[in-house]
């Protein structure tokens, strides 16, 4: 066991992940939306940034799976956290233009993350295929729980265009309500709004996040 980590004092999350909640540029009393939320460490690391003062709405897919957040939560005395199974391409009208922020840290290939998980080099690729349109979908749904100059987090654990920048791209083609928002976390710039973070020039996992604001 390692000490502090029954107490609350800390969770784990990967720098690439860290660094995609502190784009947001989260403010206490912020309304928060995360669409694919499981395991946690995002919703953890928003509240963490909010103070614990705000609301996040945590959804994720697979119900069995949101007990680790729940738990996490609790180990963290976080209390800003509400859970719910949904799925992220079905919008719940309710929540529609009610968050300061929405993060969309989709299901991805993958590819980004293979020092962790070296079985992904066996992956068919063609077994990717669907993943694009899946989360487009998300995206197209997101968008409608942003509020006027609201901002919208995409992200993916993957380096692949098909399931980034091509993403985005479409997005705003669809959506011109939206631009892409330049940030900057430490020494990583993303001027464009967009950028991929790569093991051998971050010294992160394989990564991508693009910041949106709805205008």
């Amino acid at each position: 066991d390692l000490y502090g980590f029954d107490e609350g004092y800390f969770f784990v999350q990967d720098e690439a992940s860290q660094i995609a909640v502190e784009a947001l540029g989260l403010k206490e009393n912020d309304t928060v939306v995360d669409l694919c939320s499981c395991p946690g460490s995002k919703s953890f690391g928003a509240a963490i940034e909010m103070k614990n003062k705000g609301k996040i709405y945590s959804f994720d897919l697979h119900e069995n799976k949101l007990s680790l957040v729940i738990n996490g939560a609790d180990r963290l005395k976080i209390n800003i956290i509400e859970t719910a199974a949904a799925d992220a391409r079905i919008n719940i009208s309710k929540f529609n233009g009610i968050a300061d922020k929405v993060i969309c840290d989709v299901p991805c290939s993958g590819f980004g993350v293979l020092s962790k998980k070296p079985e992904l080099r066996y992956k068919d690729p063609s077994a990717s295929a669907s993943l694009p349109k899946i989360q487009s979908d998300i995206l197209d749904n997101a968008c409608h729980y942003v509020k006027k100059s609201g901002i919208l987090l995409y992200s993916t654990c993957t380096v692949l265009p098909t399931e980034n920048e091509d993403n985005i791209s479409a997005f705003l083609k669809r959506h011109p309500e939206f631009s892409l928002l330049p940030w900057k976390v430490g020494n990583i710039e993303a001027k464009s709004g967009m950028i991929t973070l790569l093991p051998h020039v971050h010294s992160t996992d394989g990564f991508f996040i693009a910041k949106l604001i709805k205008n």
